[in-house]
């Protein structure tokens, strides 16, 4: 079972900062191990590697953390602590690029990887500007990247150390992504990672020579609810999504600038078709219309999986700029993208595993397999009233065509509700009220008693598509 464990980085004085540290309660079971290590984190992960988990520790370093008078007195060797004298002097370089000084640090070496974050405030008269919300994102990107490049079961965040702000930051980073993970794993909840809050007994100002270690699982859920409302869909345009992939004002003139923004446009118009499909798929769910998600080209895991991270590598670039003052990104623009696309990923997982594909036009979908597929679909997906409707109608049509004659080709319902009628315009309001199976645009035949439809191939599905946008709420 695999591990991981954030918490804030220190570089204390080595000369006090190994502690021995101990736990007696690992969710439940009595235990009795102790060890020395400098972070509470880095003895979590030695447990867990004791218990037979797969554990890594990934310290979160403040950009500021360098900026302590005290930690010339101890940096080692000689070479960095006169670097580190410059930084104070002249701290512009360092904050370009603090990964390359951070990483030279000959302290915390057992952690296993690091995570630089921007800092607010002044330090040694050094003013650091900040957005809390970058913060928040840093960290939740850097758990959404390591989880979809390698799943982990459990994700610790250690409150131990730290100024308030980093620790709310991983609190706040971690309740995201377990919605996240949640609107991920509809079809198997199991896969969804347990979050846990790790703490130590109080250090600073404690005569205690060990400290006992103290888990507490989190509890998160996820509800059939979408973030993008109805007038970013359907009035706005998705127009949220300029606020990520924006065109910069400083390009350079002529073909150059020109090629830098069609680059831009290209790569929001292929997020805007995985977010705008996921509006359409869910709200076809929600609004109970089973028969138009057969007709839906939904992309694949792989690719929906793609384009997250590179929404996480364009915050990323933005993010990593400078440290001298954050990138000020939307928050709301990213989670709402994140967590759709992320939703998307869970959707099309449980649309395969009932394989709701597209299917032979000529042949149709048997009515009886859309009632059963979507008695599971509903169930998965917690809600049960969709069915009560869906299987209302179905039974309703059921039977109406059974008191028919047997209908060998494919003919218009309107034309066997009312033979006298002409097929008309659908009508929104019918389309949603019959789980859309409204007249004018579904077709039905039959073959040995089964009951078969699928829409006519003049069906406006453009118009489908704008009234479901306008429904996703």
């Amino acid at each position: 079972m695999k591990a991981l464990i954030y918490q804030v980085g220190r570089f204390d004085n080595p000369k006090d900062s190994v502690k021995n540290f101990f736990i007696k309660d690992f969710h439940g079971e009595k235990v009795d191990y102790s060890n020395w290590a400098e972070l509470s984190s880095l003895f979590l992960k030695d447990f867990l590697l004791q218990k037979g988990f797969e554990a890594k520790t990934v310290l979160v370093y403040p950009v500021s953390i360098v900026f302590n008078n005290k930690f010339v007195n101890y940096i080692t060797p000689d070479s960095m602590k006169s670097e580190l004298l410059s930084i104070f002097e002249t701290p512009s370089m360092y904050l370009k690029n603090p990964d390359d000084f951070i990483s030279k640090i000959n302290l915390e070496n057992k952690r296993d990887d690091k995570l630089i974050v921007h800092s607010l405030g002044e330090y040694m008269g050094i003013s650091l500007d900040a957005s809390y919300d970058d913060i928040v994102l840093e960290v939740l990107f850097d758990i959404t990247k390591r989880y979809l490049e390698e799943p982990f079961k459990r994700l610790y965040i250690d409150i131990s150390s730290g100024h308030n702000i980093y620790i709310s930051a991983m609190l706040e980073a971690s309740r995201h992504f377990a919605v996240f993970s949640y609107l991920m794993h509809w079809v198997d909840e199991k896969n969804v990672p347990e979050i846990y809050i790790s703490f130590s007994d109080p250090i600073l100002g404690s005569s205690a020579s060990s400290y006992e270690i103290h888990i507490q699982k989190q509890n998160f859920t996820a509800f059939f609810a979408s973030l993008i409302n109805r007038k970013e869909a359907s009035e706005h345009n998705f127009s949220f999504l300029r606020n990520i992939y924006s065109e910069p004002k400083d390009v350079p003139k002529g073909a150059e600038g020109t090629k830098i923004k069609q680059q831009i446009r290209e790569k929001r118009k292929k997020l805007r078709e995985k977010v705008e499909m996921f509006c359409y798929l869910f709200s076809a769910i929600k609004n109970n219309v089973p028969l138009y998600l057969y007709y839906q080209h939904y992309h694949s895991e792989g690719e929906v999986i793609e384009e997250i991270l590179k929404l996480i590598e364009n915050a990323k670039e933005k993010l990593l700029k400078d440290f001298k003052s954050s990138a000020y990104l939307d928050k709301g623009a990213y989670l709402k993208a994140l967590l759709s696309l992320g939703f998307y990923l869970g959707i099309i997982r449980v649309l395969e595993m009932f394989n709701i594909t597209m299917f032979c036009q000529d042949r149709g979908i048997e009515l009886d397999t859309i009632k059963k597929n979507f008695i599971g679909i509903y169930d998965i997906f917690k809600i049960p009233t969709n069915y009560v409707m869906l299987g209302n109608e179905i039974s309703n049509t059921e039977k109406f065509l059974n008191e028919l004659d047997d209908i060998k080709n494919w003919t218009g319902l309107y034309k066997l509700i009312s033979p006298s009628s002409s097929q008309t315009d659908p009508d929104e309001r019918n389309y949603f009220a019959h789980s859309g199976f409204e007249r004018n645009v579904t077709e039905v035949r039959m073959n040995e008693g089964k009951i078969f439809v699928r829409y006519a191939h003049n069906t406006n599905m453009n118009i489908i598509n704008c009234w479901l946008k306008s429904r996703i709420e």
